[in-house]
């Protein structure tokens, strides 16, 4: 049995190795998911059987490594086009709509220390894997994007403004989004509770707290937690075992190889190679895989 926790992603054949070089998959992103061409009928109204397909909505969820501090100046031209495989929420309109994601222009809005600048997330990658065929049966998916850089968990209380945005993008998300949605919520939290002194006794119930309460609004989801090896906070991350060990559909990522832009944040590579563990660690909790199942 598999806790993404243990694995060695260097191992060839391990669950986390996702495709067979970088030519198949930038060969595929050329041809897929740019310029805002989705080539799929999977979302069409008018595609057979395409009410029995449940979309596929992401929500990203915690401090400044969820919104993202990799550089767009390191990404491809094909990545900086407008990829319709992944439809982001607007959160800058006021109608918080759905778009097709265009790095650099609406993947970071309102996140606190972050908002407007010329960084990405796991949200790249995520466009990646969709084109590349990833998600078996979803050629296009949704994004709602809902960090603050630099909060803690306390700032995420159930009367928080944080909380309070939170709740305000999900609930414009329905209307807009095809039946029976599944949420996969993807999470990363805990430095600053490190740097700042949150005890871990304080720590760990607030944030099981948290993630319940995000289960509940997101009936059904998964939620995927990055621990930290790659910055060297193992405690923190033993904790994060710990919650994903006992907390039903929740997952801890072992983020052991992935490469940094500054001590406290993935950088470029770094958010591929971690997006690329979240999305066969995604799948295999959505297929009920018994690799997914922690012990």
């Amino acid at each position: 049995m598999i806790r993404p926790a243990n694995h060695s992603h260097a191992q060839s054949g391990s669950a986390f190795r996702l495709y067979d070089g970088p030519a198949t998959w930038l060969s595929l992103l050329m041809l897929t998911c740019v310029n805002g061409t989705a080539n799929s009928a999977e979302n069409s109204p008018t595609a057979p059987g395409a009410s029995m397909v449940r979309p596929l909505v992401f929500v990203f969820n915690g401090e400044s490594n969820s919104g993202g501090k990799a550089p767009n100046s390191d990404a491809t031209p094909a990545e900086l086009a407008p990829r319709s495989c992944v439809q982001i929420m607007n959160l800058t309109s006021g109608r918080f709509q759905f778009e097709d994601l265009k790095i650099g222009v609406n993947n970071l809005h309102d996140h606190v220390r972050l908002s407007g600048k010329p960084l990405h997330a796991w949200e790249l990658e995520l466009a990646n894997a969709v084109a590349a065929g990833k998600f078996p049966g979803h050629n296009q998916v949704y994004l709602i994007k809902t960090g603050q850089g630099g909060s803690t968990i306390a700032q995420w209380a159930e009367d928080s403004g944080y909380w309070k945005k939170f709740v305000q993008r999900i609930d414009a998300a329905p209307a807009q989004l095809p039946p029976n949605p599944q949420w996969i919520i993807w999470y990363s939290l805990g430095i600053n509770d490190t740097g700042g002194g949150t005890p871990k006794p304080t720590w760990k119930p607030a944030v099981i707290e948290h993630l319940q309460r995000m289960k509940k609004k997101l009936p059904g989801a998964i939620v995927l937690m990055t621990q930290f090896q790659s910055m060297g906070y193992l405690e923190l991350s033993k904790a994060i075992g710990e919650i994903a060990a006992t907390e039903p559909d929740v997952y801890a990522i072992d983020t052991t190889g992935d490469t940094l832009a500054d001590k406290n944040h993935w950088g470029y590579q770094g958010y591929k190679t971690l997006t690329q563990k979240m999305v066969t660690v995604t799948n295999q909790a959505l297929n009920k895989n018994p690799a997914a199942k922690k012990e």
